[in-house]
């Protein structure tokens, strides 16, 4: 739901100005039903003018029968009769309203403390004094567990001391209530501290309710005055469509790699400069290696070290993220020394991840996607003991969030330190030694086959594919140089895509683990071997690979799925837009549709 009132006090008409050649409310109309989040989506006014827009437009608008001082009043008497669950009011005057805001905001309804949540909110933080001071800005403050305890236009907390180290929080105008939430809101008069702070949602704090704040990083502009519509037709000229193929990427590689059998035991050495006084080296590790005594004992914790044994049984997720780092800062006073990531592509993702967050704020849900990351992580080890994924060398750590799978893709990502001993891949079994190095041949695939690829790519990936073809199909290497080039093949297809991009079968094997939990590798090879369309050559020769090692490729693992559970699919899948590009080019969406999705999810 979008209030929308035409006269506007601070600034009449705002609403219907021209933004980029539509007005503001069809902007924000656009941009909430673009988010595909919402079953409908009405604009909901008090003007003739408003609701013609709308409606001019395609748009659903609702006129308000009565007078109303808000705009929660104006959507609950729009909702009084309507079958909802959540109501989500966006404000009229927020043309940039994006989906990664709005998922915040309703992800707190599957959080542990949904019961005692009425409503939620976003925040996000200001650091800029006139900002904070801005009486058109309104400022939240939060207890420990980021519910609400007050609104205000004033700077609050004052600091009378300069010396506190003190976060503001701007308030965004974007609510999700539980139906109820509202219809008593709209039942209630309106008390002495709302009426003088002109914020509606004080109401709520004055009658007992809670609100549940959520922390976005999402930056907009929301039109309260003539000069923010300036910057708002400024920031629209800037972010017109461009395709997600830079010519030129200034991507960073891992600075420092050791290489060689036995190269694990430099570790030790190589942590040394880094350590800081008081602060841990964070041991995440496999636990498959629980046990092992030979590998664990030859990492030697120091001081106040902390090993962390991590099930690499399911997909890395941004809650397992989350709870680490929580964990991690409620033990210790000071930040780590570092993170070391030893295990599989899951671990290195959840190595990599933690370092992020360390020095983030918020979420890790917050950060997945491309270039979000403000903070540089602290610093980060990866020792990868199976070799495929290419997580060891890659500026992205994928991750499982509540509303999708994807990576956290940023410059500040990839590892400082790369430890590579192919005696650490002894012992793999022999299927997960098959669906890890089959990634790295689909990701050379992927990436020789992409509209994005480029003479550096190329290289990389070339030499990638041609290792995989003597690991997997020739007969003369013998299992310790086969682990030794498979860490070289993994490392050259990490690179590879770098100034590159994966392709069809990462798109849907994501949202095959979405939804089935699918270990990534496995489902890979899951996709691929229906793609035939798209890579016929590869695929067959990925069937010879699979057949000369003896492993068969599950089947079947979409016959019994519901509707539901393919529509989640295909939407994860679609939303996959720079692997979409590289694969079939900035028109791929008259390639790939929902409904050919759904055939070839239906043939696994």
């Amino acid at each position: 739901m979008i209030p929308a009132r035409y006269a506007a006090s601070r600034f009449p008409g705002k609403l219907m100005k021209d933004l980029g050649g539509k007005p503001v409310i069809v902007r924000t109309y656009e941009a909430a039903k673009a988010t595909e989040l919402f079953d409908e989506v009405y604009v909901v006014t008090d003007s003739d003018i408003i609701f013609s827009e709308i409606e001019k437009h395609g748009g659903k608008a609702i006129m308000s029968q009565k007078e109303h001082d808000c705009g929660s009043d104006r959507i609950a008497e729009a909702v009084e009769h309507m079958d909802v669950d959540i109501v989500v009011n966006v404000q009229g005057d927020e043309p940039f309203t994006s989906r990664e805001g709005l998922e915040k905001v309703l992800s707190v309804f599957n959080e542990t403390d949904a019961e005692k949540i009425d409503l939620a909110s976003l925040m996000t933080e200001i650091t800029d004094w006139q900002e904070i001071s801005d009486p058109n800005c309104v400022k939240v403050l939060t207890d420990k567990d980021n519910f609400a305890l007050y609104f205000s236009r004033s700077p609050i907390p004052y600091p009378r001391d300069k010396n506190v180290d003190v976060k503001y929080y701007k308030h965004k105008g974007i609510y999700a209530f539980r139906k109820q939430a509202i219809m008593d809101f709209y039942r209630l008069p309106m008390r002495s501290l709302e009426a003088v702070e002109k914020i509606e949602c004080i109401r709520y704090l004055e009658y007992g309710k809670n609100i549940k704040m959520a922390i976005s990083n999402i930056a907009g502009v929301e039109i309260d005055t003539p000069e923010d519509l300036v910057k708002a037709n400024k920031m629209l000229a800037e972010n017109s469509p461009k395709t997600v193929n830079n010519k030129f990427r200034n991507f960073p590689m891992v600075p420092k790699v050791v290489f060689g059998q036995g190269s694990f035991n430099q570790l030790l050495d190589i942590l040394a400069e880094h350590k800081k006084e008081n602060a841990p080296f964070i041991y995440l590790v496999d636990d498959v290696f629980e046990g092992n005594t030979s590998l664990i004992n030859r990492i030697s914790l120091r001081f106040n070290d902390k090993l962390i044994f991590i099930s690499a049984a399911e997909e890395p997720k941004t809650s397992q993220v989350d709870e680490l780092v929580k964990n991690i800062k409620a033990e210790f006073k000071n930040s780590p020394s570092g993170i070391i990531g030893i295990g599989g592509g899951t671990v290195m993702d959840l190595a990599k991840a933690v370092s992020i967050m360390l020095a983030n704020e918020g979420s890790a849900a917050d950060y997945q996607g491309w270039d979000i990351v403000k903070n540089k992580a602290i610093y980060h080890v990866g020792i990868p003991t199976i070799s495929g994924t290419g997580a060891e060398v890659s500026r992205t750590t994928v991750l499982t969030g509540p509303t999708r799978k994807l990576g956290i893709n940023s410059d500040y990502t990839p590892f400082d330190q790369v430890i590579l001993d192919p005696d650490l891949a002894q012992g793999v079994p022999k299927n997960q030694w098959f669906y890890t190095g089959m990634d790295c041949f689909i990701h050379c695939v992927e990436s020789l086959n992409g509209t994005f690829l480029n003479a550096f790519s190329q290289s990389y990936g070339e030499k990638a594919y041609d290792l995989c073809l003597e690991i997997f199909l020739g007969n003369t290497l013998s299992e310790e140089e086969s682990r030794a080039k498979l860490m070289m093949a993994s490392w050259h297809g990490g690179m590879s895509i770098a100034y590159s991009q994966v392709g069809v079968c990462h798109a849907m094997s994501y949202g095959l683990s979405y939804v089935l939990g699918t270990k990534h590798g496995v489902g890979n090879c899951i996709v691929f071997q229906y793609l035939d369309e798209f890579y016929p050559k590869y695929v067959a020769i990925f069937k010879e690979m699979a057949l000369k090692n003896d492993v068969e490729i599950p089947k079947g693992v979409c016959e019994n799925i519901s509707e539901e559970q393919l529509e989640m699919m295909v939407h994860i899948a679609m939303g996959m837009v720079p692997l979409w590009e590289n694969a079939l080019g900035a028109d791929w969406q008259s390639i790939i549709t929902p409904s050919k999705l759904k055939k070839l999810y239906r043939k696994m």
